[in-house]
């Protein structure tokens, strides 16, 4: 008759045990896809957290995205970058399945610090950041992002023997984040370099620019000419909006 008696308190006992230890623990992923998965324990509130907040702002990417890390670490600045004494974070995130042959979808997702250490997912820009297989012969496309004077720098470079790069600068104000300002290039690299190639330089809070033209490409020695002018003020481009093509049209109609 013990018998009975004694299996019915170890199986609560384990039942117990498994509950407890799914309220106490569960897995978050971040690791770039040719590196080890690296998998790390948190408490279940801080993986599940509001719509938009949370202590660790990794946690704030969708369902099915993960940080995008290189050899260096996760591709990630920190810095002011709504002006309220708070440290932000801008991260560049990809997508876990690409869905096919192609290279897995990447956006650009920025999330504001708060004062009691938790963060506030500011935006998610899906199409602001080059694909790992956009970058021709050179490979992954992706130079950097970088945060300079308060403002948040995303920065491509690409090609072949024909080079193209871009460096495009957004700020937030008015309660969203705009492109202010561009410089977009490209160079032949058996004859010249990013410093003497064609380059378009653009603020777009004040209209000025900046052209440095190669008047001949095909020369030994190329030489080039430079063009200043103001071409208005424009319509800001919102980051939401913003397109990673290389093309100027976006934010210059």
């Amino acid at each position: 008759m013990k018998f009975p008696c004694y299996f019915m308190v170890v199986a609560f006992t384990m039942v117990l045990s498994a509950c407890q230890a799914d309220e106490l623990t569960t897995v978050v992923t971040s690791a770039a896809p040719n590196e080890p998965t690296a998998a790390t324990s948190v408490k279940k509130e801080e993986a599940t957290p509001k719509m938009s907040e949370a202590k660790n702002p990794a946690v704030l990417m969708p369902e099915g995205w993960q940080q995008l890390v290189r050899q260096s670490g996760p591709v990630r600045v920190e810095g002011d970058l709504n002006k309220d004494g708070n440290q932000d974070v801008a991260m560049v995130i990809e997508k876990l399945d690409s869905g096919g042959a192609q290279a897995p979808e990447r956006a650009l997702l920025i999330a504001f610090g708060n004062k009691d250490g938790t963060y506030t997912r500011s935006i998610m820009a899906d199409k602001a950041i080059l694909k790992a297989d956009e970058g021709g012969v050179w490979g992954d496309p992706l130079a950097g992002i970088f945060i300079d004077r308060g403002s948040l720098i995303v920065s491509f470079y690409g090609g072949s023997n024909d080079r193209w790069y871009g460096n495009y600068r957004f700020r937030f104000q008015d309660e969203d984040w705009y492109l202010i300002g561009a410089t977009v290039g490209s160079f032949y690299s058996g004859t010249m370099t990013e410093t003497t190639g064609d380059e378009e330089d653009y603020n777009l809070l004040t209209g000025d620019y900046v052209k440095r033209i190669v008047d001949d490409p095909k020369a030994e020695k190329p030489t080039s000419h430079t063009i200043k002018g103001n071409m208005g003020k424009k319509k800001l481009l919102k980051l939401s909006d913003f397109v990673a093509t290389g093309s100027t049209d976006q934010f210059l109609k």
